[in-house]
């Protein structure tokens, strides 16, 4: 008996496979094609209506509705105002300025900045003692070894304090201020103190060798001196002399932030065509001996 090739019976195989799984779908697919076939398109005729056909809107031709409470509003009777009545409106006086009312809150509010505190006093236990490294924050105010002194028997000008000379104002407060500096230098003073320092603000009398600084200050015209004080005198001669502040400005205020300017150097000079030093020996002389 003659047997069939592998390759033949493989092929069949495949062939009844892919009828099976086709076959199903081949009918579904066919129907479907005839029912698309025999759907028709009908066209819907409809018409619009005669006020649309002619251009007007019905919103338009409608009047629009009226409503019903202003209707009764304008059906009511108007009510007569007697002149003599109470309740008829009565004729508006002058207008009174009233005090404004207490804000809120004290945030925002545009006040004046506090008052510099008062000296204080020294007590009976200050004594004498020997200070270093003053450094004048005003014409009459020192700090110096953690003490915050106040020269006592002057009135000394504030820092933004101006004075007027021949029409022309100048800085007279931070020129005296500027002036003490430069009279003390960062040397020793002795000043009335107590004991230990403190944040307060003292007012006492402080001297830089034998000589009072606010006595100073004011024969030097950069304080005024306080009425019944022995400086009076002192007040009334710098201000015959015009000295410190009771004169004219000076020609040049100096101030804590003046820098000197750095000198011009002078340009060297330029040779255009440099000659060769002659040289010191001749090529025929001996070479100089080494140095013993």
């Amino acid at each position: 008996m003659r047997q069939i090739p592998l390759y033949i019976l493989t092929s069949l195989v495949a062939l009844a496979l892919a009828y099976s799984f086709i076959a199903p779908f081949h009918g579904a697919l066919e129907s479907t094609i005839a029912s698309d076939q025999e759907v028709s398109a009908a066209v819907e005729d409809f018409e619009l209506p005669a006020e649309m056909q002619s251009g007007a809107s019905p919103e338009q031709d409608q009047p629009a509705p009226q409503d019903e409470t202003q209707s009764t509003i304008d059906q009511l009777p108007l009510r007569q105002v007697d002149p003599d009545d109470g309740t008829a409106p009565t004729k508006v006086g002058p207008l009174e300025r009233i005090a404004p009312r207490q804000p809120l809150s004290d945030i925002g509010q545009a006040t004046p900045p506090a008052p510099p505190p008062a000296p204080v006093a020294v007590d009976d236990t200050a004594k004498p003692a020997l200070l270093y490294r003053p450094v004048a924050t005003s014409a009459g105010d020192i700090e110096v070894s953690g003490y915050k002194i106040s020269l006592k028997g002057i009135n000394a000008p504030a820092i933004e304090e101006t004075c007027n000379a021949d029409g022309v104002d100048w800085p007279c407060g931070m020129a005296a201020r500027t002036a003490l500096r430069n009279w003390l230098r960062s040397r020793a003073i002795e000043c009335n103190v107590p004991g230990q320092p403190s944040d307060e603000l003292i007012a006492t009398e402080c001297k830089l060798g034998s000589m009072d600084i606010a006595d100073w200050l004011v024969s030097n015209g950069w304080a005024r001196a306080q009425d019944g004080t022995p400086a009076v005198e002192m007040m009334k001669k710098a201000q015959e002399q015009k000295l410190g502040m009771f004169g004219s400005a000076p020609p040049s205020l100096p101030t804590d932030t003046e820098l000197p300017l750095p000198q011009p150097t002078e340009t060297p000079e330029i040779i255009e065509n440099p000659v060769a030093p002659p040289p010191l020996t001749s090529p025929d002389a001996p070479f100089p001996p080494a140095p013993q």
